[in-house]
């Protein structure tokens, strides 16, 4: 099984990307129509895009770009924490986003071979810094 993982984390990342990239171009809608994102000078579904092209990018050589494999690990933590806290404040919750979130948050964990090299743990990490 373990001989497996390097190409599901490759898989993993570059779906994800895709998604990220996706989801971000569906958004244009509604940022065309409200667009609350410019009052702060960015654009999100551009952010989104360059974000999940990114992650998509790093897919190929995970190890090499462990900055963009630590983004993708913050990402589904802060989705899991966004999906709590609307159903909180709003009564709203979406149940695929919250699921997608708990998956990759934990397989990357599982797959990525040198684990204390994401926690950024002592000294030297292997890979790039980016």
């Amino acid at each position: 099984m373990a001989k497996w993982n390097p190409l599901a984390l490759k898989l993993l990342m570059w779906v994800m990307g895709l998604l990220l990239v996706v989801g971000s171009a569906a958004s244009f809608v509604g940022v065309a129509v409200f667009p609350f994102d410019s009052s702060a000078g960015v654009s999100a579904p551009v952010a989104g895009i360059a974000f999940g092209a990114g992650i998509m990018i790093a897919g190929f050589d995970p190890i090499g770009n462990i900055s963009w494999v630590r983004a993708l690990v913050l990402y589904a933590i802060l989705e899991i924490v966004y999906q709590i806290f609307t159903q909180v404040t709003v009564g709203r919750f979406d149940i695929i986003a919250f699921v997608i979130g708990i998956l990759v948050a934990v397989l990357v964990l599982v797959l990525y071979p040198n684990k204390p090299a994401l926690w950024m743990q002592g000294g030297t990490t292997s890979g790039a810094r980016a």
